[in-house]
Order: C-alpha cells, then sequence, then structure tokens
C-alpha cells in the first residue's frame, strides 16, 4: 500500500507512451482522475488498515477496487487489446498471495467479468461496422485472457499456499526449538570450533548472570576465567567424544558457582562439525549439601565414640571431685595444701562442665516443644543476656520483633540456649562494644502457582564486631574449635544439633562491619 503511489508515475508514463506511439488522442481529464483516485484510496487504506481489526476485508475491499480501476483504464485505453489488462495479472497474483488458490480463482473470475463488461460496453458505444469487428474479435480475446486469468491465478495461489505452509512449519519449528532450549533448566551455550559463543540461552544467564547479549562473540573460557574448558576442547577435538567435567567459576556478581559440564561436536544435517554445544548445571546447592550431610555423619560418628568415653571419664572425674572436697574440709589441711586442692577442685568443676557439653552436643536431649508466644520467647531471654558478665562497656543489645504475640510450638529452654551462645559469641568480637541487633520475622515460601509452600520464622542476630576470617569461616560449627582463649569450642556446635532437631537451618555471613547469624524454624499450624 506504501509503495503504491510511487507506481502512478510509471503507470502515467506508460499511457502517455502508448498513445504517442499509436497517434491516437487521451482522454487526459479522465485518466489524471483515475490516477488521483488510486492515490485518493491507497492513502484510506492505509488509514483504515492501521485502526482495524478486520484488515482481510480491507485487502478484499482493495483488491475490489483495482479491478474496478484497471477495468476503466482498459476502457479508456483501448479494448480487449488493451497493454493495460496485464494489470490484472497484477491483481489476481496479489489476491493469491493473500488468500492463497481461492482468492487467486476469485479473483481471476472477477477480472474476467469486467473486461467482458468493459468490451461489451466500448464495443456497444463504436459504430456499427467497427463493432462488428470489435465483437468478433471477442471470443479469441477473452479466451485467451480466460487461460492466463485462470492458470495465474491457480499456480500462484497453489505456490503462496505451499510457501506459506513451509513459512508456517519453519516457524513453528524454530520457535518450538526457541522454546525448548529456552525452557531447559540446564545451561545451554553452543559456539564455533574457535570457542567463540554464538548462542546462549536463559537458564546459562540465570546459572551464570552473564546476559545473552554479552556472553555471544567472546571467547567461553576468557569471559569465565575458567581455562579447564580450553583443555576439555582439546580433548573434544583428538577424542571427537563428549567430554564430561566440573569446576568452580564467579558470576558476573562475584559469588561462587561449582558447574557440572558436559561438551559434544555440534554438527549440521550433513553430519559436518560447525562447533561446540555445552550443556552446564548448577551444582552449587548440591555440593554444599553434600557437605552438610559428611560433616553430619562425620560429626554423628564422632559424637557416638567419644560420647562413651566421656562416660568413663565423668564417673572417676565424680569420685575425684568428691575426695578432693572432703581433703580440702580437713581440720589439719595446712593453707598452702588448701589452696591446692581448690584450684585442683575448679579444674575438676571446669572438666565436668566440659564434658557435659559435650555429651549435649553428641547424645541431644530430644526436644520437649510446647506453644509459646515469642513475646514470653524473647524478651526474657534478651533482658538475661543484657545482665551477662560478658557484655561490654558501651553494648547495645536491641530486639526487633513485629507480632510479639505470634506463638511458635518449640522447646523454649532449648532455644534459650541457642540464644546465648550466639549473643556470647557477638560480645566476644565486641570487646571495646558495639551493636547486637536481634530482629524476628515470618518468612513464605511460595510455589511457582503462587501459593504459600510453607511458612518459617527467622531469628537474625547482627553484630558490629570484628567479623571472623574467611579460613576460619567453614569451621565454626566443628566440635572444639574456638578463637577464643576460653571455651570449649562447643557453643555453635551445639547451637547447630538443636536448630536441627526443630528441622530448622542455620546460616552465616561475615566481614569486617560484622557478622550475621540467621536461624529459620518451621512454623507449625496450631491444631
Amino acid at each position: 500500500m506504501v509503495r503504491r503511489p510511487l507506481l502512478v508515475a510509471p503507470v502515467l508514463g506508460l499511457f502517455l507512451f502508448y498513445f504517442h506511439s499509436t497517434g491516437a488522442t487521451p482522454e487526459a481529464p479522465f485518466f489524471y482522475f483515475l490516477i488521483f483516485l488510486r492515490g485518493t484510496l491507497t492513502f484510506s487504506y492505509i488509514f483504515f488498515f492501521q485502526r482495524s481489526d478486520k484488515q482481510n476485508w480491507i485487502m478484499a475491499l482493495q483488491l475490489f477496487f483495482d479491478l474496478l480501476i484497471e477495468s476503466l483504464l482498459i476502457g479508456i485505453s483501448g479494448n480487449v487489446e488493451s497493454p493495460f489488462s496485464i494489470l490484472y495479472i497484477a491483481t489476481i497474483v496479489a489476491a493469491a498471495f493473500f488468500f492463497f488458490e481461492k482468492g487467486g480463482i476469485v479473483t481471476a473470475t472477477l477480472a474476467l467479468l469486467s473486461l467482458s463488461v468493459t468490451v461489451f460496453i466500448k464495443g456497444g458505444e463504436a459504430s456499427p461496422s467497427s463493432s462488428t469487428s470489435i465483437l468478433a474479435q471477442i471470443p479469441y480475446g477473452m479466451s485467451l485472457h480466460a487461460i492466463a486469468f485462470y492458470s495465474i491465478g491457480i499456480m500462484s495461489g497453489r505456490f503462496f499456499n505451499r510457501t506459506h505452509e513451509e513459512s508456517i512449519g519453519l516457524s513453528k519449528l524454530r520457535v518450538l526449538h526457541e522454546d525448548i532450549v529456552e525452557s531447559i533448566p540446564n545451561g545451554v551455550v553452543t559456539t564455533d570450533s574457535d570457542g567463540r559463543i554464538t548462542s546462549f540461552n536463559q537458564a546459562a544467564y540465570d546459572i551464570t548472570g552473564v546476559t545473552s547479549k554479552e556472553a555471544i562473540g567472546q571467547v567461553w573460557w576468557k569471559i569465565f576465567s575458567w581455562e579447564e574448558i580450553k583443555v576439555q576442547y582439546q580433548y573434544l577435538k583428538q577424542l571427537g567424544i563428549p567430554q564430561r567435567f566440573e569446576g568452580e567459576i564467579l558470576r558476573k556478581e562475584g559469588t561462587p558457582c561449582f558447574l557440572e559440564v558436559t561438551i559434544s561436536p555440534l554438527r549440521n544435517d550433513e553430519g559436518k562439525t560447525m562447533g561446540v554445544i555445552g550443556i552446564f548445571r548448577d551444582l552449587t546447592l548440591l555440593k554444599r549439601m553434600e557437605e552438610e550431610m559428611h560433616q553430619k555423619r562425620w560429626l554423628a560418628l564422632v559424637g557416638e565414640m567419644a560420647a562413651g568415653m566421656a562416660h568413663e571419664i565423668r564417673n572417676p572425674l565424680a569420685s575425684l571431685s568428691g575426695s578432693i572436697q572432703l581433703l580440702k574440709d580437713e581440720p589439719a589441711m595446712q593453707m598452702g595444701n588448701r589452696r591446692l586442692m581448690e584450684i585442683a577442685l575448679h579444674e575438676t568443676d571446669r572438666l565436668n562442665g566440659i564434658i557435659t557439653e559435650f555429651l549435649l552436643y553428641a547424645k541431644p536431649l530430644p526436644p520437649r516443644k510446647q506453644w509459646i508466644t515469642l513475646h514470653d520467647l524473647l524478651v526474657e531471654n534478651i533482658e538475661f543476656i543484657k545482665k551477662t558478665d560478658k557484655v561490654a562497656l558501651g553494648t547495645n543489645v536491641l530486639l526487633e520483633i513485629p507480632d510479639p504475640l505470634l506463638e511458635v510450638f518449640v522447646d523454649p529452654d532449648q532455644l534459650e540456649q541457642v540464644f546465648l551462645n550466639l549473643a556470647i559469641n557477638a560480645f566476644f568480637a565486641m570487646p571495646a562494644g558495639g551493636s547486637l541487633t536481634i530482629t524476628v520475622k515470618t518468612v513464605d515460601f511460595q510455589t511457582r502457582s503462587g501459593e504459600n509452600e510453607k511458612a518459617e520464622i527467622e531469628f537474625c542476630f547482627r553484630d558490629t564486631g570484628t567479623g571472623i576470617s574467611e579460613e576460619d569461616l567453614p569451621k565454626i560449627f566443628y566440635p572444639f574449635f574456638t578463637t577464643k582463649n576460653e571455651g570449649s569450642g562447643l557453643g555453635l556446635s551445639i547451637v547447630q544439633r538443636i536448630i536441627d532437631q526443630h528441622d530448622g537451618t542455620i546460616g552465616v555471613t561475615s566481614s569486617a562491619a560484622g557478622t550475621l547469624f540467621r536461624i529459620l524454624i518451621p512454623i507449625c499450624k496450631k491444631s
């Protein structure tokens, strides 16, 4: 439609050339009127086409007016022998393009009828002698036009129909291919033989944080600083079989990500290798869970072995402590010896406390859960924490709890021990004072349908201390690991055990600005 006005000038030139070559006198005013009418209709088509949802009707109307104008043009330039009858063919092809074989046949029929009416009208206007000659030419000329019109309408309709079906098939195949690749939860990367990325799906972006625009054209092992990929490319070229390997990269935001990668030759329909296709998945969470399970199995084994030893040590230790107590109270005991007895008694009590903590870790008592409000669970514990002798001067303890009346099903005594141990660790990290903020809130996890899958209560202990070093951070839950000059190193191990018994999780993040412990415990529904 946009190009139609550009066709007006060539048609006008052709018309004038035709009359100049034949010596006939053109009917100029009527001709210019047709040109003006066609241009006006063209702009009308564009206007209504952009604003209407019935575009097929507008195209059909446009084809009808094209036939009408072409018939008028033929009427003023001659009869069946008019050179402008070829314009019917363009309209028939256009109809076949939009409406396929059916549209081509219908338009060919309308074109033949229009031509017939024009010829008969033109023949009726001629003189009797010339009218007879014109009418004599009609059967032959109309037969040729009928053959041409229907042949072109049928062939072009079938051609455009087949082309349309192939185009739809290719389009559906392309969309299906793209949908499949984009819907795969694993990252999919294709590269050329030199390792330059040619495609990068949505899952690859979700895993690495690198967008498709940033990745395409880059060398795979360079954009992720992972030379292992280059080495595996060489193995793939030499052996010709898929290569599987694992390794760690850094996401775009700088966090580590452990990947499992499989690379295979990318071949075309002829079996020729065009490049490499790589499929990778994120194993970070799986590796973390494996490490946690391995740690728990190892700790459970060590705990079972050490629990028996602790019992064997505790029994003679109790006898030793009682004997020392009796000796210390002897009237004839000298002052110096009495002092030594007090030291020995203090050390036996300390050793007994360590063994008690270890037994609590190795064989913890099952939690005695009960319904309790957050107010009763936290407020008294926070007051107790504020009065502990571990609090340095200038230390503030803040509590943020949105709904103190929320009820939770927990063992209050065990959680009191959790809160106290975390607070003591925070106070040791702030020897010159600081701020310990304890926040409590509920967290909802939603399914893909938008429904709440479960609700958990979140306890956060955030201090402004010196933080935990990167080397010590993975070890803080190990039993007997401590960076303090005092203590058994079992506090955080016991905390983790208690949280596990409540079906919860505990995590920690730390920096030079302080440390954050985050505890999640499922909220049970009260029956």
